[in-house]
């Protein structure tokens, strides 16, 4: 007895490269009127719309398993000569049919009346259909639509060939896709309707292929078909086109200007992303930098608010421009280092990274009391920087008068101490932010300086503050406290010689990143570095208008700058144009952002972006731009793609499309990392970097090396004496 195995043989899956050589099935349709081709189909609105079948029969079309869908419609316009001719063919034979139900009236005249009529009806069959009595033929009154159909005259006319093509790997799964598209097309049946020819012999079979691979028009039959019975099908899809297999457009947004700058590298240009100009072609677009003042970039977390920041901040330092990137995630200066490693860039780039450091990393340093390059005029610049800095920080507005007096005093005193320390040589015992503390709470410490300072100075702290201590005191050294959490931000702000001037990174030209430490005192560090952007540029009068050099700043994360620094972003986009420094902030919620510094970044911005955003944040730009664009239109944005208007020749644009570059595709050729070493190694060279360690070691010890400096010095002379005067414009 034979055995036989009843078990089906293994099968490959669907996804598997076995199925590349598994046989194809095919099912082939040409779609013909059946009806004379005068009689129309259905003329399809545009609700619903006619593609919505054929988009949802595509839709279950599974392409990874081998299937294949296809639907040719060639059209080749009828020209008029011909149009007329069949006109004239149709009005013949509508003639020759003679009487018709349409448009004619037969009358009978005889004396009987209508009984008469009745019997001529029952005898016409004896007589050969011949009355006896007298028939009048009223004038035929039809439209010519009666007897040339939909070929009236007026309106384009298509000579039409429609083929149809499935592919499966099964046979039932190609003629399912078949079924499908014949009903999904079955919704132009009107007067006429298409009928499917599906070729059968080998010849037939070759002919149908190629004419789908060739589109060489021969129908099988004549078929003319209006502009109204073609409309449903040529037409774009509309929104009530559901499928999720269909590309939409994305909304009506108005074209790029035609004068749109094309950038190449000009170093008076920004770049910003690519831009399909009027001729239909690609190219990166660009602001002109004369006109490009403030920006504003909006929009959702991780569709290219900071790439497009950055692109543009590479694109001007490798022109010369000193920049300035506040970035408190870290990710940009880590994706712009190998672009900007190059020796031409190298020694003015600076790099103030506040993560977490280990002992031996090295830091810069910043002292906003440090005085070197400074004399006693500018005492009172220091005072106010650093004053009003941590009064905006602590949010202490005119809520807390004793503490922001003791807070300016302070300084005071500190920068006086720094001055002397200065000119002793040692601009290394210059005290720190972390010396407030001390000069407030210690009071041994603070008595063994006072008489070093000026009379007036030494009056106040003998006789006003010990008033004042005991309740003041706390507030203001709350802030020191804070930054004494970190051992990122004591290594920071606890060397007594800065590294970091944002004064003179304006004036040379510098690559400026800062990347906070993500701890809780970064509100404070931000708020002490806006404010002090802000106070470096209105310093810039001292410059001539014509030798002050274009400084950019962006600030990402918007939001949370606007609320630490307490209006001083609204006052650089108030004040700031005139002093050449440029801002571009970033943010996801406009909405979130104080209504000062919206009002002020939106009033004075000449360049507004939004990638996609929530519908809220995509009406409140739509509202900027005047209705030339929906809030639908915004929030339906792939990713990377932007809306954008900036000011051109003087004018604002209206918003246009834009595709973000990355930084990896429009500068390639700059990304060389194997530079990193070299740049770092400049970055200590630039900004005189220290290891955290070294810093922090050194502030442990900072008050009593400044005690044993000033010990060690004579003391000025006691109010009244000759050296008095020359000291009381410090007070």
């Amino acid at each position: 007895m034979t055995l036989i195995d009843l078990t089906k043989p293994h099968q490959p899956s669907p996804a598997t490269d076995a199925d590349a050589d598994a046989p194809q099935y095919f099912e082939r349709a040409e779609l013909i009127l059946a009806l004379p081709d005068a009689k129309p189909l259905a003329s399809l609105g545009l609700n619903p719309d006619p593609l919505q079948p054929l988009a949802a029969a595509f839709a279950d079309v599974r392409s990874e398993e081998g299937e294949q869908a296809e639907v040719c419609l060639d059209l080749i316009p009828v020209s008029e000569r011909r149009l007329a001719r069949r006109r004239r063919t149709l009005l013949a034979a509508a003639r020759r049919r003679g009487p018709s139900a349409y448009g004619e009236r037969l009358t009978t005249v005889s004396a009987a009346g209508l009984g008469a009529s009745l019997m001529d009806a029952l005898t016409s069959d004896w007589n050969g259909n011949r009355s006896a009595r007298t028939t009048n033929r009223v004038p035929r009154q039809s439209d010519v639509r009666d007897s040339v159909g939909k070929f009236t005259p007026g309106g384009a006319v298509f000579a039409v060939q429609l083929l149809l093509r499935t592919t499966a790997r099964h046979p039932q799964a190609a003629r399912a896709r078949m079924n499908q598209l014949l009903a999904a097309l079955a919704s132009t049946s009107g007067e006429n309707y298409f009928r499917p020819h599906r070729p059968k012999t080998r010849r037939a079979i070759a002919r149908f292929d190629h004419r789908m691979a060739t589109g060489q028009f021969a129908p099988r039959r004549r078929q003319w078909l209006t502009a109204p019975e073609l409309a449903g099908f040529l037409k774009p899809p509309t929104a009530r086109c559901s499928g999720s297999n269909v590309m939409r457009s994305g909304g009506i947004v108005p074209p790029a200007p035609a004068t749109l700058p094309v950038y190449t590298g000009q170093p008076d240009l920004v770049p910003l992303g690519a831009v399909v100009y009027p001729d239909g072609r690609e190219r990166i677009g660009a602001a002109r930098i004369k006109d490009l003042l403030f920006a504003l970039l909006l929009g959702k977390s991780g569709h290219g608010k900071t790439e497009e920041g950055l692109v543009q901040a590479i694109a001007l330092a490798h022109n010369g421009h000193g920049t300035w990137f506040l970035d408190p995630h870290g990710e940009a200066w880590t994706r712009a280092q190998p672009y900007i490693v190059h020796p031409h860039l190298q020694d003015r780039v600076w790099e103030i990274n506040l993560a977490t450091p280990t002992p031996d990393q090295r830091v810069v340093s910043w002292n906003p009391l440090s005085m070197e390059g400074r004399d006693a005029t500018h005492v009172q610049e220091v005072v106010r920087a650093v004053t009003e800095g941590i009064a905006a920080a602590q949010d202490w507005g005119d809520k807390a008068p004793r503490a922001r007096t003791i807070l300016a005093r302070t300084v005071q005193a500190l920068a006086l101490l720094a001055l002397q320390a200065v000119a002793a040589g040692r601009p290394d015992l210059q005290p720190t932010l972390f010396q407030i503390r001390s000069w407030l709470t210690d009071d041994r410490w603070r008595e063994a300086l006072l008489p070093h300072l000026p009379p007036t100075v030494q009056k106040y702290w003998t006789t006003t503050f010990p008033k004042l201590a005991e309740n003041a005191v706390p507030t203001v050294t709350y802030a020191i406290d804070r930054l004494d959490t970190s051992d990122s931000l004591r290594a920071f702000f606890g060397s007594p010689r800065s590294g970091y001037d944002v004064r003179t990174a304006m004036d040379t030209g510098r690559i400026v990143f800062i990347c906070p430490s993500g701890s809780e005192a970064d509100a404070l560090v931000s708020c002490l570095l806006i404010h002090d952007l802000h106070r470096a540029g209105l310093s810039r009068q001292d410059t001539p208008r014509e030798d002050r050099k274009t400084f950019w700043a962006w600030g990402d994360e918007l939001t949370a700058l606007d609320s630490s620094s307490k209006g001083f972003l609204a006052a650089i986009a108030e004040q700031l144009r005139k002093y050449e420094v440029r801002f571009v902030g970033m943010t996801q919620m406009a909405l979130r952002l104080s209504a000062t510094t919206r009002q002020a970044l939106l009033q004075n911005q000449s360049m507004l972006s939004t990638c996609a955003a929530d519908y809220d944040e995509a009406a409140f730009v739509a509202r900027r731009w005047n209705g030339h664009v929906t809030a639908e239109t915004i929030t339906e944005l792939p990713k990377y793609h932007y809306l954008m208007s900036i000011a051109l020749d003087g004018r604002p644009t209206k918003p246009f499309r834009v595709r973000g570059l990355p930084v990896d595709e429009l500068f390639a050729h700059y990304y060389n990392p194997d530079r990193l070493p070299a740049l770092r190694q400049a970055i200590d060279t630039n900004t005189r970097r220290r290891a955290v360690g070294e810093i922090l070691d050194a502030l442990e010890t900072l008050d009593d090396d400044i005690r044993a400096l000033f010990t060690a010095r004579p003391a000025l002379p006691a109010a009244g004496g000759p050296g008095d005067d020359q000291h009381t414009h410090l007070g």
